[in-house]
């Protein structure tokens, strides 16, 4: 039993209140993302109590985190964009490990830029692809697809699940219902997206399965691609007076994860 499980949850849950942050990004260089994926694609009664804590820290994360992280990502993005930047690369060697320790040669490498290239394909989707169909007859089927796409962002590593939505046109659509309770109104959207989560995550744990190397380098290169999302929120690089600072963090990111993972192992 992950004795940090909370903790963990809590950490992954306020990520993804960061733009441009993918929680199963945090979930993998946690160490929890196998298991993770494992207990949704079969969630059996042994499963169930890892889910509620998995759930307790995430939703408490949700609650108490998102007004102070909204604000300090107003107050002082690069610092955030640093901190955030060591957290994910003291996750690259957990990844590596997974992954059986691999030589690098030309099919580790391949593997890692298949991850990278269809993270970056993601992003080139049409703007507003299903935006413009959202007040049609059509827009129970323009919702679950948009919920099926949206899984993808929220079971793969690297995607921001945020992002991800705005660029098929619903984020306001959404954002909207779920500031005025108006849960009705996403119920085609949450069906697709338990039905992609679904499948995806069945399709992933077979994957790591049966095939660890290829599927976590693949893995490992998704997460390559998301450091881009962290400098492309940025307003600016950091100047001189503040560099200091931010590398700081970013190395106390790093270690958070780093240690993290060693008292994962020790237990």
């Amino acid at each position: 039993m992950d004795r940090f499980l909370i903790l963990k949850a809590f950490l992954i849950g306020g990520s993804m209140l960061v733009p441009g942050v993918s929680g199963g990004t945090m979930s993998m260089i946690l160490g929890v993302y196998e298991k993770l994926i494992a207990a949704v694609s079969a969630p059996k009664k042994e499963n169930l109590f890892f889910l509620l804590q998995f759930a307790a820290g995430a939703s408490a994360a949700f609650l108490l985190l998102a007004g102070p992280m909204a604000a300090l990502n107003r107050r002082f993005p690069q610092e955030m964009a640093f901190f955030v930047l060591g957290a994910i690369l003291g996750g690259v060697p957990i990844i590596y490990k997974e992954a059986g320790n691999p030589p690098l040669s030309r099919k580790t490498i391949g593997y890692i830029g298949a991850g990278i290239f269809f993270v970056f394909l993601c992003r080139f989707l049409p703007g507003n692809i299903f935006g413009e169909a959202a007040n049609t007859p059509l827009s129970f089927l323009v919702q679950f697809l948009a919920g099926v796409l949206g899984a993808l962002a929220l079971v793969l590593p690297g995607i921001s699940f945020s992002s991800m939505l705005y660029m098929m046109g619903v984020y306001d659509f959404i954002l909207m219902a779920m500031g005025e309770g108006e849960f009705v109104l996403m119920l085609p959207f949450l069906t697709g997206i338990l039905a992609g989560v679904l499948c995806l995550t069945r399709f992933l744990a077979k994957a790591m399965k049966n095939h660890p190397t290829a599927s976590y380098m693949i893995i490992l290169g998704f997460v390559t691609a998301s450091l881009w999302d962290i400098f492309e929120a940025l307003p600016a690089m950091p100047a001189k007076e503040r560099l200091v600072l931010c590398l700081f963090l970013s190395i106390a990111g790093f270690l958070i994860t780093w240690l993290l993972s060693k008292a994962d192992s020790s237990s």
